[in-house]
């Protein structure tokens, strides 16, 4: 097949996983969502950091929580896609749009991020190898104007690297949630991660 081609056919296969890593996420599908990943796959985002096969299972567990008026949707934009031979790396823009009770309130938690994902290609097929969001910025609005209680958001910190996802780790902590460490856009993480990245590609 022609080299030109057949890179275009590994990105577009390499976009539709992440496609359907969102749809397996968002709507509970939860053997859609584990078949994205190799089996020695990691995921870093905010509430969980280890071995893409615990982190299917934990979503699940989560989601047998979620009531009828809440919801999860991964939205994409942009993707940029490095492909050489067996390896590659995708970046891609992504909105995550959580509806969610806070404190008996109904919030919409909105975060701008993007994942910095390695692919790599076994037997034939491109799976997610390493998945990693890099954080930007974050907003939170009770769905009904005017029903955050007063004095909600003191405290939230808006200034500094961490102020990319102020909001979510502060929702994550009002449901008994703990965030971990993330990785926020133009820090010292994201440019190690990158870094790192490129050599993984150049195969090293």
């Amino acid at each position: 097949m022609d080299e030109a081609l057949q890179r275009r056919l590994d990105i577009e296969e390499i976009r539709d996983v992440r496609r359907r890593w969102a749809y397996g996420r968002d709507l509970c599908e939860w053997d859609l969502l584990r078949s994205v990943f190799h089996p020695d796959a990691t995921v870093h985002v905010s509430w969980f950091k280890g071995p893409a096969m615990d982190f299917v299972q934990r979503s699940s567990e989560l989601g047998k929580q979620i009531r009828p008026e809440e919801h999860s949707k991964h939205w994409f934009g942009n993707m940029r896609t490095e492909v050489q031979g067996n390896r590659a790396i995708q970046e891609t823009d992504v909105q995550v749009l959580i509806r969610a009770y806070i404190d008996g309130v109904l919030f919409d938690n909105t975060s701008w991020a993007r994942f910095y994902d390695r692919f790599e290609k076994r037997d034939g097929a491109w799976k997610i190898l390493q998945m990693t969001c890099i954080y930007e910025k974050d907003r939170l609005d009770p769905v009904v104007p005017g029903t955050a209680p007063a004095g909600f958001y003191e405290g939230v910190p808006l200034k500094g690297e961490a102020a990319a996802s102020a909001y979510l780790a502060f929702r994550l902590a009002k449901v008994g949630r703990k965030s971990i460490p993330m990785v926020f856009a133009r820090s010292a993480e994201e440019r190690a991660l990158k870094d790192e990245g490129q050599r993984w590609l150049a195969g090293a």
